[in-house]
């Protein structure tokens, strides 16, 4: 009987193991140069075929990548990009969200909702394509395809198919505005972003590559995220409070970031009060 149970318990580990394996992944495609990969509170270096996760902090140099979460999920990075991945899961049915700190991300995703994040907007995708901007004092997007929504700071517009809208975020009061594409957004645009994204064939290895530890991140790493206003700011606390420990890391981030709201407590507790008799 002993026997017979161990046996059980083995062919259910077993096949855990080949449905795991056999689960869809959503995969870094294509990086015709490795990716800065950051993952929870480490610096790796990624190439094709390494499996994407849940808040992977993606940081693209000279050349540009993509991700795809199946046929229905597609996101393509600029040069110079970077982006954290809030969700993006090759499930065919849970939203694509991604937070934009800097350079271009085009997302397609079909029947299945999309939001894209930047430091001065929230774009918002039914089912379609967009194409999104972030920094160098301009933040913007433009709708390939598909009816979609941006906001900002309690302003919201809908966008046609081909529409545009962008806000300068070098001004005092930014507004943003609708319209046709700037000169200068269409000429800046990564010229692999005017084709309609489609999935890159035959990955080797897909979803099974490891990616490589550099190192444990330093604060020149993520300072910019932590600074950011982006949502997952919230997280942050969390995921890079080990690093604490560091001291040049926890130095450096006291300098920067130790009186606000978010990392002071952290720093500086508050210490109990001493209810003691003498």
């Amino acid at each position: 009987m002993r026997y017979r149970l161990l046996f059980a318990c083995l062919m259910l580990t077993a096949a855990a193991l080949r449905a795991e394996e056999s689960a869809p992944r959503t995969v870094l495609t294509l990086a015709d140069q490795p990716l800065r990969l950051i993952r929870g509170a480490a610096v790796y270096k990624a190439g094709s075929g390494v499996a994407v996760q849940k808040d992977d902090i993606l940081e693209t140099e000279a050349a540009g990548a993509q991700v795809e979460a199946g046929a229905d999920a597609i996101v393509a990075l600029g040069p110079q990009s970077r982006v954290l991945v809030a969700n993006l899961a090759a499930d065919g049915k849970s939203p694509v969200e991604l937070e934009l700190l800097q350079g271009w991300a085009k997302v397609y995703a079909r029947g299945r909702r999309a939001s894209v994040v930047t430091p001065a907007l929230q774009v918002t995708v039914p089912s379609g394509s967009t194409i999104v901007h972030a920094g160098g004092g301009m933040d913007a997007v433009f709708a390939e395809e598909g009816e979609q929504q941006v906001a900002r700071a309690g302003t919201t517009l809908k966008l046609a198919a081909e529409q545009y809208a962008g806000i300068d975020t070098g001004k005092p009061q930014p507004v943003l505005a609708a319209g046709r594409p700037p000169r200068a957004f269409v000429s800046a645009l990564p010229p692999a972003f005017r084709d309609h994204l489609a999935r890159v064939p035959g990955v080797r290895n897909a979803g099974k590559v490891a990616p490589v530890k550099e190192r444990d991140a330093a604060f020149a790493d993520v300072d910019d995220w932590l600074a950011s206003t982006l949502p997952a700011r919230r997280r942050f606390v969390a995921r890079f409070k080990p690093r604490l420990s560091d001291p040049d890391f926890r130095r450096q981030l006291d300098r920067a970031l130790g009186q606000s709201p978010d990392w002071k407590p952290v720093l500086y507790p508050a210490r109990r009060p001493d209810n003691g008799l003498f």
